[in-house]
């Protein structure tokens, strides 16, 4: 864990901050190259990333707040300062999907091409800024006694919740898995049967992946829906459920309409 990188006055540079900063450049450059292949409007691609960059932030950072309502109280301010934690994924995964697709319709541009462009560096993006929440020390694991299980600092999140004891590296699940998906989905392109089906395949496994990771992530005891057996479902795993399911919906759409 190593939140903080440099401190200089009123400068603070953080892990998490960098990665989202390297998945966002790296992620843009990535999409116009592909975009250039296919015959996609550059300038569209970089108009797109930065609108889905803020409906992601704001999104997560919404989602966050109307569900943590007490800790804002009297805190009006406390909003806006996303640089002290407090986003949820979900929230900016919905906000960016419907906002985003939006997006690309008012610039009467074909939606499912351009989705398909972007969709394998979404998986990247996930990918890199899951190592900054590990270097943050959020979104953190259950305890586990597997070999590879973490301990973090004590001024950490984790150990102001669970003390000092071996904890599962989450962050890094879903950060190892969500690469394997951005590979995956390049080779998959060229075998793909219709314009979205890449996109719709990038919501559908990242949703399943996340879904999977969270058997092993700590939630607050308020965030459980109900138990099956040793398995305890969370509310982002039903939020997860209805991507997956929204994602065969629309791929069953789209299919005859290639046709």
């Amino acid at each position: 864990m190593h939140p903080e990188i440099l401190r200089a006055g009123v400068l603070h540079l953080r892990f998490y901050g960098l990665a989202l900063t390297l998945s966002f450049l790296l992620g843009t450059h990535l999409a116009m190259r592909r975009a250039r292949r296919v015959h996609v409007s550059e300038d569209l691609i970089l108009r797109l990333v930065l609108v889905l960059l803020f409906l992601a932030v704001a999104g997560s950072r919404a989602h966050y707040v109307l569900t943590h309502l007490s800790e804002f109280r009297g805190d009006f301010a406390g909003v806006f300062m996303i640089w002290d934690g407090g986003l949820s994924m979900y929230g900016g995964v919905l906000a960016a999907i419907v906002g985003g697709l939006a997006y690309i319709k008012s610039q009467h541009c074909p939606v499912w091409k351009v989705a398909d462009v972007i969709a394998p560096f979404i998986a990247l993006g996930e990918a890199i800024t899951r190592i900054g929440c590990f270097m943050n020390g959020c979104c953190f694991g259950t305890p586990t006694s597997l070999p590879w299980g973490v301990v973090f600092p004590d001024d950490s999140f984790s150990a102001a919740v669970l003390g000092n004891v071996h904890i599962h590296p989450s962050q890094l699940y879903l950060s190892g898995l969500a690469f394997l998906v951005f590979v995956f989905l390049l080779w998959f392109e060229k075998r793909k049967k219709f314009e979205g089906q890449l996109f719709w395949t990038c919501v559908l496994v990242l949703a399943g992946a996340r879904a999977l990771v969270d058997f092993t992530r700590y939630y607050d005891g308020s965030d459980y829906i109900g138990q099956l057996g040793y398995l305890r479902f969370n509310n982002n795993q039903l939020v997860a459920a209805g991507l997956i399911v929204t994602s065969v919906i629309m791929m069953r759409i789209l299919r005859p309409r290639a046709r």
